[in-house]
């Protein structure tokens, strides 16, 4: 019966090889022949996709053992939408999504697929594994994710198609080898050694046998048959046939990242004369180790030429992420702690931003197949957005704000770019365009969601201002632009996070003269902010923070110290108020003292450490009128407007309470 079951199954996949409702998803012609133009027509009446407009397609295509994506133009008709295709030659097998207004349409348990079937009318070789494959958890990250859960399939159910596949097309056993042992595994455990054992033997008996093949009977004996002589013995036929190949390259990747430094640069001038830099091979080995060999080596070579020239040639074959993490590293993070100079910021910060953007049409990493073109071209602007953003904010600050919004404006819609930092540099960089419309647009945005700079502040309240003749009032409309649920929900999250615990007694010294001692401090709410001149995020925090000490310039019972700790230069203290000035802040910082165990000048943060159960900086406390920390908070959220509510609720809360 079961028997039968299966072969009414496979006979209606010869009848109609579109594995879809044709209610929903229609192919002319029905048979669909690589080398054919088709036309398909959706219908998504009763689907998540019903009355929504405009729809995109996507196809996914298995043609020529790998998978291609493309990107779908449709038109409306009447009853649904149609577009028309040309079917690459090879194509084994195709499934289709759909999308509108953000929400995608994969078809649900039936799925939008089609096998694809030859001149002689069967189905394509690997059209049947290829639907079995796609549908089956084993396999789910090795497919596209184009498939709804509600499709996935039982291990034996894959196993049919299997078979089916290697009935109809003996020629798929070799492609499927790496596959089919993985499923004969799954479905039969141990019992299948000897069919897994059997087929290994098959691929070392081909002459042809390619270095991936070889790798992949290695690991067969290795992993799932535990038999390390045969494992070993494929291993040395591998480097006798493949000298320079993958496994080889691999083993150099790993000798590179363990090796000491002085053995390096030696081990360097090899691995990139055997293997030339740019050609990868996605192997586990490479994505655990090479970018971080990649990257060491140029900021090892950094760090002896204080200068950034070895990017010269290490940009154009890095991978993507080394291009981002330079660009992090080596321009923005460097520049801000004045170990680079600007002119050689601007200059490489340019370079590298045009080496990152070129990936939006150069694929990198196993899966990136998977992509229409569309798709990874915003994928990686999504990962751009900090260095272009940070291009930008170099380009503002040699005047050239025209290139500075081109840099902009390509990111503008990725999901980073409304962090308060991008929105700050887009409504500046706008307003020197002359855009001062765009420029508030964007500062009301910011506004809106609570991630306000005084930049963007600035902007809104010279727009008020022009509009009104005067500031009067200012304060109440910008509070009256914020998310007034969003607030609330904020205080209602910070008030249950107050807490009680004796607050460390200080002594320190103030920048501006003299000592601060906190048990002389009774009566008055005390704002501590524990940060460093090395520390991003603290001093990116920075101008929340000088936003409510301004709030609260003229309240004598609210006192506000900005405590620097684990500082470690010579002149830090010199180094400190440069910076100060150079920010225009206005904040009284205190220095922390020197431990007297470690010699360290933490001596004051470990005290609040010991008391609080913390560590890392930024960390900020709030004491109340009698000694007492009531609340204490931690790293940065990015909103310079949404820190300052935060510490100005705290602050209102106490006064309250006396």
């Amino acid at each position: 019966m079961i028997k039968a079951i299966w072969n009414i199954i496979i006979g209606a996949c010869f009848m109609c090889p579109a594995l879809t409702s044709a209610q929903y998803v229609r192919f002319t012609p029905e048979f669909t022949r690589p080398g054919d133009s088709v036309t398909l027509f959706y219908n998504p009446t009763n689907t998540p996709l019903q009355g929504l407009a405009p729809v995109q397609g996507r196809m996914y295509t298995f043609a020529n053992n790998e998978w291609q994506a493309r990107d779908l133009t449709m038109q409306m008709v009447d009853s649904g939408w149609v577009t028309k295709f040309y079917l690459p030659e090879g194509s084994a097998f195709s499934v289709f999504n759909f999308e509108a207004n953000g929400i995608v349409d994969k078809g649900g348990k039936m799925t939008y697929a089609t096998m694809h079937t030859a001149k002689d009318g069967r189905i394509m070789a690997q059209g049947y594994t290829t639907w079995g494959f796609l549908r089956s958890p084993m396999f789910r990250s090795e497919m596209p994710p184009v498939v709804d859960s509600s499709a996935m399939i039982a291990k034996e159910v894959t196993m049919m198609w299997l078979k089916n596949e290697i009935l109809h097309h003996p020629e798929s056993r070799r492609p499927l080898y790496p596959y089919a042992i993985r499923v004969v595994r799954e479905v039969r455990g141990k019992d299948g050694d000897s069919i897994i054992l059997r087929e290994n033997k098959f691929i070392l008996s081909q002459p042809d046998a390619t270095e991936q093949e070889l790798i992949q009977v290695r690991d067969a004996y290795q992993s799932m048959l535990g038999d390390k002589q045969h494992a070993d013995s494929v291993d040395q036929l591998i480097a006798a046939r493949f000298p320079n190949g993958i496994a080889a390259r691999d083993i150099m990747i790993k000798k590179l990242f363990l090796a000491k430094p002085e053995q390096r640069d030696v081990l360097w001038q090899e691995f990139t004369q055997r293997f030339p830099l740019g050609k990868l091979s996605n192997t586990e080995t490479e994505k655990m180790y090479y970018g971080k060999v990649y990257r060491g080596r140029v900021y090892e070579a950094v760090g002896k030429t204080k200068n950034l020239s070895i990017l010269d040639s290490m940009m154009a074959p890095a991978p993507f992420v080394a291009l981002t993490e330079f660009h992090r590293l080596l321009i923005m993070n460097a520049w801000e702690h004045d170990q680079v100079g600007f002119d050689e910021a601007l200059e490489y910060s340019g370079k590298l931003v045009k080496y990152i953007e070129a990936y939006t049409t150069k694929r990198e990493g196993e899966n990136s197949n998977f992509y229409t073109p569309l798709q990874w071209k915003q994928y990686i602007l999504s990962l751009s957005v900090p260095a272009f953003k940070g291009h930008a904010v170099l380009l503002h600050k040699a005047g050239k704000d025209q290139e500075a919004l081109t840099w902009l404006e390509k990111v503008k819609d990725q999901p980073d770019a409304k962090r308060a930092d991008f929105l700050d540099i887009y409504a500046q960089v706008l307003m020197k365009n002359n855009r001062q419309r765009d420029a508030q647009d964007v500062a009301e945005a910011a506004a809106r969601n609570n991630k306000a700079t005084p930049a963007t502040i600035e902007i809104l309240k010279s727009a008020y201002v022009k509009k009104h003749g005067n500031d009067k009032g200012f304060d109440s409309y910008f509070e009256s632009m914020k998310n007034t649920d969003d607030l609330n929900k904020e205080r209602e999250a910070l008030k249950a996070q107050l807490i009680r615990r004796d607050a460390p007694e200080f002594r320190l010294e103030q920048m501006s003269g003299g000592e601060a001692i906190l048990s002389r401090l009774k009566g008055k709410i005390v704002v501590l902010d524990f940060w460093a001149t090395w520390c991003g995020p603290c001093k990116e925090a920075l101008p929340g923070m000088q936003m409510v000490v301004n709030k609260y310039k003229n309240d004598k019972d609210v006192q506000f110290y900005f405590i620097a700790t684990q500082e470690t230069k010579p002149d830090y203290k010199q180094a400190i108020k440069e910076f100060m000035q150079s920010k225009g802040y206005h904040l009284s910082v205190l220095f922390d003292a020197k431990d007297k165990n470690t010699g360290k000048l933490d001596a004051t943060y470990n005290k609040y450490v010991k008391a609080m159960g913390f560590s890392g900086i930024p960390a900020k406390f709030i004491i109340d009128q009698h000694g007492v920390i009531r609340w204490m908070g931690s790293g940065y959220k990015g909103s310079p407007s949404g820190l300052a509510d935060e510490i100005s609720y705290i602050v209102e809360l106490l006064k309250k309470e006396g």
